[in-house]
């Protein structure tokens, strides 16, 4: 997760100093209405490492894949399309024609998946300066924050997009029936849920563990309620992610938490991390 914050150089004291400056723009522009091209700007500065060797691509050809001059298929890494939610290509193609003449970029961020997809930052560039598509249709309510490659900066700086869409109610968060946003009290209405990606709030009840697996209980039933597991050896990344809120994992239990994710059904729903930006501790329960 080191890598996708080389945007801001790599000496120690320029990268916090670019990063604040980032994160403060950012932090403006949603007191301020948002400026979406201002945090599309300062999610490109911090997502994309400096030594980034960027792809010509065309697209979205279909279903948001996007093609390059040598038919290699890339998509847009960390976001999650609802199925009743704005069409992606439709959204892409706004960001496309909104000045004259800017080009879309891939950034590579891992190897092929199964279906031969190659995940990126997807850069829209007009001259020198660069926008990433993935806060663009955040900032647009088309897309849910789905962490996969983020590291702590560049997710801090999704999340602020995705949370500006919410509290605007723009796109999928205008329409009741396509925010994907459930509670942790409801495990019934979650495991009709099940093989969609989700955000769910709730307070852990207890925790668990075993060699392997660690648990987050949201009930006292693990037969029925919601049920949360991240892998053991993975719960040193989950504590330095949630530092900044100075709670560990092994703290967690009565914290109220936000996490978002695929919906399995094993004894009741249940919901596996992989990635630490997927659970957040919420100071404020009641606000959005």
């Amino acid at each position: 997760m080191d890598g996708n914050g080389g945007g801001c150089g790599r000496m120690i004291f320029r990268r916090l100093v670019c990063l604040a400056g980032a994160l403060l723009a950012a932090r403006s522009a949603l007191a301020t209405e948002a400026d979406p091209q201002m945090l599309a700007r300062a999610a490109h500065e911090t997502c994309v490492p400096a030594d980034a060797v960027p792809v010509k691509i065309e697209g979205p050809a279909e279903e948001g894949v996007y093609v390059d001059p040598a038919g290699q298929r890339y998509f847009a890494s960390d976001l999650y399309f609802p199925a009743s939610g704005p069409d992606p290509e439709e959204e892409a193609a706004d960001v496309t024609a909104a000045d004259a003449g800017p080009v879309l970029e891939a950034v590579p961020l891992g190897p092929p998946n199964r279906w031969g997809l190659i995940p990126a930052w997807i850069v829209v560039r007009n001259g020198d300066e660069g926008q990433m598509l993935q806060a663009a249709r955040l900032m647009d309510g088309a897309a849910v924050f789905a962490p996969e490659r983020a590291d702590s900066a560049c997710a801090g700086l999704l999340r602020l997009a995705e949370t500006a869409a919410r509290r605007e109610q723009r796109g999928l968060w205008g329409d009741k029936t396509a925010a994907p946003v459930y509670s942790a009290a409801r495990p019934g209405l979650l495991e009709e849920k099940t093989g969609d990606y989700v955000i769910v709030r709730g307070r852990v009840v207890s925790l668990g563990k075993t060699e392997s697996t660690r648990y987050l209980n949201f009930g006292k039933y693990w037969k029925t309620d919601f049920t949360v597991t991240l892998k053991t050896s993975d719960e040193a990344i989950f504590d330095a992610t949630l530092g900044r809120s100075g709670r560990p994992v092994a703290d967690l239990a009565g914290k109220f938490v936000e996490l978002r994710g695929f919906i399995q059904t094993r004894d009741g729903p249940h919901m596996a991390l992989r990635h630490p930006e997927q659970l957040v501790v919420l100071e404020h329960p009641a606000l959005d």
